[in-house]
């Protein structure tokens, strides 16, 4: 869940009833730093990862710091984002990325696609052209939970 000061994760059992709402938080206890953009779901055979973007990432130069765009792994028991596992999937060259999809295009590939949000000058003075980008997350082992689609 986002606002605009910050991102939440809840659990349920059901779809309709959920636990109270908490700040998303990395394994360390401090604030991931996630705000008002989307943030998509990787399952995975190794887990759930969490694909989004935050503050603090040296990119002040993009609106609502909306690039880079992030992976990491969440610990579902403690509902927490384990920081060592965090990887940039999509780099900051001064464009938003805000919008962004999630495919499992194969049991041993899932692809995150964006492109380039051109809607500020600055953008293009930071380095970005309008790319569009599909990062390509291969599987070692084939994806379990793409038998579950």
């Amino acid at each position: 869940m986002r606002n605009d000061q910050a991102a939440y994760v809840t659990t349920g059992q059901d779809g309709l009833h959920f636990a109270p709402p908490q700040l998303w938080k990395w394994d360390d206890g401090t604030d991931l730093g996630s705000y008002n953009t989307q943030a998509h779901w990787v399952t995975g055979r190794s887990g759930l990862w969490l694909v989004y973007t935050r503050r603090g990432a040296h990119n002040d130069n993009v609106v609502r710091h909306r690039a880079p765009l992030f992976i990491a792994r969440v610990d579902t028991r403690r509902r927490l984002v384990l920081r060592d596992t965090e990887r940039e999937l999509v780099p900051n060259k001064g464009a938003q990325l805000g919008n962004f999809a999630v495919v499992d295009v194969s049991e041993h590939e899932t692809w995150v696609t964006t492109s380039e949000g051109m809607g500020r000058k600055e953008a293009k003075e930071g380095g970005a052209n309008g790319r569009v980008y599909a990062a390509r997350l291969l599987w070692a082992k084939p994806n379990t939970a793409w038998n579950q689609h």
